[in-house]
């Protein structure tokens, strides 16, 4: 496993030239626009993907990619722009349009349910989704079947004891999804979206991580807070991790 973290790590450092000049922005500049998130989201989500493709640590170009969750293709464009022939699925319809309209061929598809074929991608990228379902352990199952034999899968979620982990209604998301939710409706109204046990549910890494080393098909080659990855040793700490993590981020490779 040491190899293999070392290997992801050689591979983090040369992504940016190998990956195409995106022009990605700056933390700071990152944490700016994520102020304003909740009511303005286009400028953070683009500047986001855009950062993390840069940094991406697989090839993209000419690859076969699966954008699965794309919302509106923030990531399939910026993976698009590396040289990736990209699939973007999401099961919002206005998500779909809005993909539609920037002239990606966005598919209406549950994630738990693909329709492709076996070993049809080389890789997935799964990006803020798995807290929106309440059976993420199936996305996992769809990951494993759509991915050739040495294909890759980068997966990251906002854990729920994350400071943002219930979105809309953090930090009251510490007191419990359903007494958080009801004294945040009582103080502020109901929120227009990501509602606990929704279109939200808590995930958690410790248990994502038993799911992905569970599995015969899927191998983890590295996880890691995906906003400082260098600090890889807080995903060690089983209840530091929970908190400290922010946005876990999971590389998995499909055994061959």
């Amino acid at each position: 496993m040491q190899s293999l973290r070392l290997n992801v790590g050689k591979r983090l450092a040369r992504a940016a030239k190998r990956n195409g000049e995106l022009g990605p922005a700056s933390r700071l500049e990152l944490f700016t626009l994520f102020l304003t998130e909740e009511d303005d989201p286009e400028p953070f989500y683009t500047k986001l993907a855009e950062r993390s493709i840069a940094e991406f640590p697989f090839p993209l170009s000419g690859r076969r990619v699966l954008d699965l969750g794309a919302g509106p293709g923030y990531y399939s464009k910026a993976m698009q722009r590396a040289g990736a022939i990209v699939t973007p699925i999401d099961l919002g319809e206005e998500n779909i349009r809005k993909a539609s309209s920037s002239g990606l061929c966005a598919v209406y598809a549950d994630g738990t349910l693909l329709p492709f074929a076996d070993s049809s991608f080389d890789g997935v990228l799964c990006s803020n989704m798995l807290e929106h379902t309440p059976t993420p352990e199936r996305i996992f199952d769809e990951i494993e079947r759509v991915l050739r034999p040495g294909g890759w899968a980068w997966v990251s979620w906002t854990n729920w004891y994350s400071p943002w982990g219930g979105h809309s209604i953090s930090p009251m998301h510490y007191l419990g999804p359903r007494l958080g939710t009801k004294l945040y409706v009582r103080l502020f109204g109901m929120p227009d979206r990501n509602l606990p046990f929704t279109t939200l549910w808590p995930t958690y890494i410790g248990k994502m991580l038993a799911v992905v080393r569970a599995r015969n098909g899927l191998r983890l080659l590295d996880a890691v807070p995906r906003y400082y990855p260098s600090q890889r040793w807080i995903l060690k700490v089983p209840a530091l991790r929970e908190v400290a993590t922010w946005n876990c981020l999971l590389l998995l490779e499909k055994v061959r």
